[in-house]
């Protein structure tokens, strides 16, 4: 039987990628999963307000874009206020983390998502 949140549609990879957030950041919510254009979608993250500004989001999204680039895969996402954060500084903080907005010339279409971030591998690392 799956786990709540989990489908038979997902890499073998996600389910430790989960565990290991669980572990690490306990006191974090995190969404994720891969979505139909087969990137890595963070759906959400709450970190409880009396422990903002702390490093756990910035643990979950070392953890999060470390096995994106170590599965080659684009990660999407799109920054709201339903949190309670201000989008500026939502967008500011994964920017920190490769993100960038998805529009303009470089818009990738097969995401609705306003944020995207492309994987960083050895080759691009080294260009």
């Amino acid at each position: 039987m799956l786990k709540p949140g989990y489908t038979n549609l997902d890499p073998d990879w996600l389910a430790p990628l989960r565990e290991r957030i669980a572990t690490v950041t306990p006191e974090a919510t995190v969404w994720i999963e891969v979505d139909s254009a087969g990137y890595l979608a963070l759906s959400k993250i709450v970190i409880p307000a009396g422990l903002r500004r702390q490093g756990v989001g910035s643990r979950v999204m070392r953890l999060l874009v470390a096995e994106a680039d170590r599965q080659a895969i684009t990660m999407v996402l799109t920054p709201t206020r339903e949190f309670g954060s201000g989008l500026h500084r939502l967008r500011g903080f994964y920017r920190r983390f490769g993100f960038s907005m998805n529009g303009g010339r470089i818009k990738d279409y097969t995401t609705a998502h306003a944020m995207i971030r492309r994987p960083v591998t050895t080759h691009t690392r080294h260009a």
